[in-house]
């Protein structure tokens, strides 16, 4: 299994959810921001895609300091290069693996935010070649709980609703195989 329920409650999600969706409303144009960064400056771009090394961004960002977001940080001390992932309505992440670290395991932590019944994360048990059939295991994570996710194998994110962005905190952490 790939996702499992780490915890039910025991945060404020409304204060959370508040918050990340404030933050959201400044920056548009964007889906992916990093709320801990390499200085904590505020540069809230740098080191949110792939080419970042997760453990260089361990720095909470001004903005975050003294919030429900920096509480979380702390309750979950082994996750690095925290961030918020936007999923736009009717959109799909490429379909990728986050297992470039040879040896190790990829989790990540999701906080979904905002979320609905059309998203999912998707897992794919083989790299998809050709019209070959494989199984796939899919999960609607819910709002008010939080998750570890194995994102080492192949996996993508949708959000099928035909309005409604599809927000998560995500944080990530490797575990030696």
């Amino acid at each position: 299994m790939n996702v499992e329920l780490i915890q039910t409650g025991g945060f404020d999600y409304d204060l959370l959810a508040k918050m990340v969706i404030d933050f959201r409303k400044a920056f548009l144009n964007q889906t992916q921001f990093v709320i801990t960064s390499k200085t904590g400056d505020n540069n809230f771009t740098q080191g949110a895609g792939t080419e970042a090394r997760p453990e260089d961004y361990n720095t909470i960002n001004k903005y975050f300091e003294e919030s429900i977001v920096s509480d979380l940080i702390e309750e979950f001390p082994g996750y690095v290069r925290w961030r918020i992932l936007c999923v736009r309505p009717r959109q799909t992440y490429s379909i990728h693996n986050d297992g470039w670290r040879k040896g190790y395991k990829n989790k990540r932590l999701h906080i979904p935010v905002v979320s609905n019944p059309d998203a999912f994360l998707v897992f794919y048990e083989s790299k998809l070649v050709g019209n070959g059939a494989q199984r796939i295991e899919h999960h609607n994570l819910k709002v008010g709980e939080i998750y570890e996710v194995d994102t080492t194998g192949y996996h993508t994110a949708v959000n099928y609703h035909p309005t409604q962005e599809r927000i998560h905190i995500v944080a990530e952490k490797f575990i030696k195989e």
